[in-house]
């Protein structure tokens, strides 16, 4: 007859090479398939809520950058937000030219001639504050669902900063929406989603 011993101080085999059974590792991926299955709508919700308030504050900012530049140079300055291209244009009103001719005073006829100039972006040394959604990351599947100020796309600010109209703009990712709402007395920006 023979005894064995056995010594509970010692690491059994399996212990000795360690690594997990073929049922162990098919229930770590398992759970992970679960784990991340729960976490990507969580993930791809976040998404969209970065992009449009990355989008709804490059617009904001444009407004009030335009308006802005509208106060301290006194000309008149404007925001296009084309929704059909999903764009933003800042212009200012620029006089072409010299108008005075030497003269004390502008003759009437001559104070509005000239045209409207993009302007630098503010953000971005030497480029034109012209935004095209489809040419930045950071918009990716952002829409400009429509922009309406006064029945147009544009609006204008005057010397004073005061805008030519008010209205809304609407920005969609997938499900989700933002509107931009400019109010027609003072052009301050509010955001709803």
């Amino acid at each position: 007859m023979m005894f064995y011993s056995i010594d509970l101080f010692t690491k059994s085999k399996r212990g000795l090479h360690g690594g997990f059974t073929l049922v162990e590792a098919l229930v770590i991926i398992f759970i992970l398939g679960i784990v991340t299955a729960l976490a990507i709508p969580t993930l791809q919700s976040g998404l969209a809520e970065s992009k449009l308030a990355g989008a709804s504050g490059e617009i904001t900012v444009a407004l009030e950058y335009a308006q802005l530049v509208a106060m301290t140079s006194g000309s008149q300055t404007r925001v296009t937000i084309d929704a059909a291209n999903d764009t933003i244009l800042v212009e200012r009103f620029t006089i072409s030219g010299d108008i005075t001719g030497g003269a004390a005073e502008i003759a009437e006829n001559d104070i509005e001639s000239g045209a409207f100039a993009t302007v630098a972006h503010p953000a971005s040394r030497g480029k034109d504050y012209n935004i095209i959604f489809a040419d930045e990351d950071r918009f990716d599947g952002v829409d400009i669902a429509s922009a309406t100020f006064g029945g147009g796309q544009t609006v204008t600010f005057d010397a004073m900063g005061v805008p030519s109209n008010g209205g809304t703009v609407t920005l969609s990712f997938g499900s989700n929406q933002v509107i931009l709402t400019v109010d027609a007395l003072s052009g301050k920006v509010t955001s709803s989603s």
